[in-house]
């Protein structure tokens, strides 16, 4: 009986560790589109674009458009769902958390991030994220 329980732990971890495989995030030029929804706030705030570039120098990030303080970390990508926490520094003390499912071509996802603003309350700030790749990196 041992051995057959050694046994079926084996095959159930061997499955887990094959369909968890991480596939990268594809390469290429993304138009990401991004709604921000502020809490207790009555004017939505204007859908943003931009386009960024997913290539080897952007590994270990998001797709996302992200001010220069922010940093990325805990980003894992299990099949092809993409998830992450962040930090930014400055003035604007934020951190949150997102996630994103992807194919070869488009994606849809969304992050929470706390904001501390000087002299204010911290607030929630909600984002949803589209993006389609538009072609290659130049």
């Amino acid at each position: 009986m041992k051995h057959f329980l050694n046994y079926a732990v084996s095959i159930v971890t061997l499955l887990f560790a094959f369909n968890t495989h991480a596939q990268p995030f594809p390469k290429g030029k993304w138009e990401v589109t991004t709604q921000t929804i502020m809490p207790h706030i009555m004017t939505p705030m204007p859908i943003h674009k931009d386009v960024i570039c997913v290539n080897d120098k952007t590994k270990g990030k998001p797709p996302i458009a992200a001010h220069e303080s922010c940093e990325f970390f805990d980003y894992k990508i299990i099949d092809n769902d993409a998830s992450w926490q962040m930090k930014c520094k400055g003035e604007l003390k934020m951190n949150g958390a997102g996630r994103i499912i992807f194919n070869s071509d488009n994606y849809k996802g969304s992050a929470i991030i706390k904001m501390k603003m000087p002299d204010s309350e911290p607030m929630e700030i909600d984002h949803t994220y589209t993006g389609r790749r538009i072609g290659d990196c130049k």
